[in-house]
């Protein structure tokens, strides 16, 4: 039989698979004894967490998705923060000619990069990682617990059992994952210190800036604060671009979970969820943006389903997100 990542395709286990057989394939992947040469195993399942919410009616995800976690996660490791991944890694190989053909500067994040550029590289890190042997590699792991995929086709595809465990455990697996990804290159990076790499890795593919979903929201729904209805002064800093889900949880930047509200709002919420009446009126303003023209929001608004979205709200509550905030009369 063919080592998983010389697999062309593989057929998950698309029967009801228990919790506990699931825990044991993610910890098989995750324990020391593993014998792991690369991070890989580690960066897909964190990608496969950042793109549940992205994932199709049929829980399709699609490689290029898996890739673009993978390029923002790698290139902000490995190009601005200098953290090696071992000489001979492929995709640091890829990462530094890419910055060299593309005479990018040091220090620069993934998400300055511009568009058209970035797109080249998600491309090549879909084709020469994604695609050649890592979809693969932690299928064979997982006994295709969790996905079955067809490279052809460029996608994965969870099983519903696997969908249903990593909804409801995914704050855990998320840090289980970061956790054995830091000290994984803290071999590496002898002189890191493993906290300081820790905490750098569960926030390094936060986006930096929200101006682009700003605008949106703006042009589409309006300029008051989704909470108090209050009209919100566009041209000041104290506006802010809200997760209604926190994205602490999500780990995604996604339309249909971004209001607008007042800067100090946004710090009184954090990390805690909105009262549940709010969850409606979320609903009436997607369905709003589900009939707008606009490319770009229709591209966003692909992914929407209300249910999905009350499920991934009360997931967040099972997580241990508080909730039941509003703002103060």
């Amino acid at each position: 039989m063919s080592q998983g990542w010389q697999l062309k395709e593989g057929a998950g286990q698309y029967h009801v698979v228990s919790e506990d057989q699931i825990w044991t394939a993610i910890m098989k992947v995750l324990s020391p004894q593993a014998k792991k040469t690369t991070s890989y195993k580690f960066a897909l399942l964190r990608a496969i967490i950042e793109n549940l919410y992205k994932s199709n009616g049929d829980l399709e995800i699609h490689f290029n998705m898996l890739a673009q976690s993978f390029a923002k996660l790698y290139w902000n490791l490995v190009v601005r923060n200098g953290y090696t991944q071992g000489p001979r890694t492929q995709i640091e190989k890829e990462l530094l000619l890419f910055k060299e053909v593309q005479s990018i500067p040091d220090g620069v994040t993934f998400d300055s990069i511009p568009e058209e550029v970035k797109g080249v590289l998600v491309k090549a890190i879909e084709r020469n990682i994604i695609h050649k042997d890592v979809v693969g590699a932690l299928f064979a792991d997982t006994d295709g617990i969790l996905y079955g995929f067809v490279k052809k086709e460029r996608k994965v595809k969870l099983t519903p059992s696997g969908y249903g465990f990593l909804l409801k455990y995914q704050t855990t697996v998320f840090k289980l994952v970061n956790y054995e990804l830091a000290k994984f290159l803290q071999k590496k990076n002898s002189l890191v210190t493993h906290g300081i790499l820790l905490e750098e890795i569960e926030n390094i593919t936060q986006r930096e800036s929200l101006l682009q979903f700003q605008q949106l929201l703006v042009e589409n729904s309006g300029s008051s604060c989704f909470y108090t209805g209050r009209s919100l002064d566009i041209g000041k800093k104290s506006i802010a671009v809200d997760h209604f889900v926190p994205w602490s949880f999500v780990h995604s930047d996604e339309l249909w979970n971004f209001v607008l509200t007042t800067g100090a709002l946004n710090s009184s919420k954090g990390s805690k969820l909105p009262a549940e009446r709010y969850l409606e009126k979320i609903d009436e303003r997607n369905r709003l943006f589900q009939q707008v023209g606009d490319v770009y929001v229709k591209q966003y608004m692909e992914s929407y389903d209300f249910i999905h979205f009350v499920k991934l709200y009360k997931y967040a509550e099972l997580n241990g997100f508080e909730k039941g905030w509003a703002p103060v009369s």
